[in-house]
């Protein structure tokens, strides 16, 4: 150990125990941290947090936490083994302080225990970044294929998000159920489905105007309509009781696009796509296309007297 890293011990430590009392205000010691931030929800809404820190052999580290409640903190190297640290408290947030070292990661974990809550079947949480934190890898229960960030859905599949800025309100549905409305037309039947905890009345397509309706009986409702392309094609226009409502096409598997709505109020929600399945089948047109430009040339090939 050089002089310089055993007198920044030595001077970290007298203040971590000597002066105590000001850590009760507003102070920063050591480097802001070089790290990814994973957050795993499990499915009772507690988030288990790990930073993974980059090592610094000359100056501490001070890595902010993203709540000052935690439980189960643990400060280790890669291979599970205590390392040296100190915690530093105020009223707004907590940080955990890394003396030089020479490794090449810290892994800092904790549990935020039912962070997430869970309100009428919606999972919530409003989030913040730590402020030395770029971004934040977050994976979700089994079961979510699908989050709102700030009002707007993200499709994950079986993927996680990566959330980057000062932070976002969170929300999401494990299980999330899904209503299936089947729409004959001609000769065809569409299956058009809803993902909703929201009641849903009897639907309404009008092929002529290019719109696709239903009735909800539950307000701020979170909404997906997985609509067949084959049956109506986006662009779409979302409306609540004729008025214009948040509508986000943010996934398409080839055959189905997904549209996300948040309506306000209850009422009907109307879809208005910009093509429409025809009333007649598609080789119909061409048919009579063909048949009229043969007629037109055997015309021209006869002769009258």
């Amino acid at each position: 150990m050089n002089l310089r890293k055993l007198l920044s011990i030595l001077i970290i430590s007298a203040m971590l125990f000597s002066m105590s009392q000001v850590f009760a205000q507003q102070l920063t010691i050591g480097q802001p941290p070089i790290e990814d931030v994973t957050v795993r929800i499990d499915e009772s809404g507690t988030a288990h947090v790990t930073h993974y820190v980059k090592g610094n052999s000359v100056d501490p580290v001070q890595a902010e936490l993203i709540k000052n409640n935690v439980t189960a903190l643990s400060v280790t190297d890669t291979n599970g083994n205590s390392v040296q640290y100190s915690v530093i408290s105020n009223l707004q947030k907590q940080a955990v302080l890394i003396f030089p070292a020479q490794r090449n990661i810290t892994l800092i974990k904790y549990d935020l225990p039912q962070v997430v809550s869970l309100n009428n079947g919606v999972w919530k949480w409003n989030y913040y970044t730590p402020t030395d934190t770029t971004f934040t890898d977050f994976y979700f229960p089994k079961g979510v294929d699908m989050i709102w960030a700030n009002d707007r859905p993200v499709y994950l599949g079986e993927q996680g998000l990566r959330q980057h800025g000062d932070g976002m309100t969170l929300e999401y549905i494990i299980n999330e159920p899904v209503i299936s409305q089947n729409v004959q037309w001609t000769d065809k039947n569409f299956t058009v489905g809803i993902r909703t905890l929201s009641d849903l009345g009897p639907y309404a397509f009008d092929q002529s105007a290019k719109t696709y309706a239903f009735d909800i009986n539950k307000s701020n409702s979170l909404v997906t309509v997985i609509m067949p392309q084959e049956l109506l094609w986006g662009p779409y226009q979302g409306k609540l009781n004729g008025n214009g409502t948040l509508t986000t096409t943010f996934y398409n598997n080839g055959t189905h696009v997904w549209i996300g709505l948040k309506p306000s109020k209850t009422g009907t929600i109307q879809l208005t796509g910009t093509t429409v399945i025809p009333e007649f089948p598609l080789f119909v047109p061409l048919v009579i296309g063909i048949s009229a430009v043969i007629a037109l040339q055997f015309r021209n090939h006869l002769k009258f007297n």
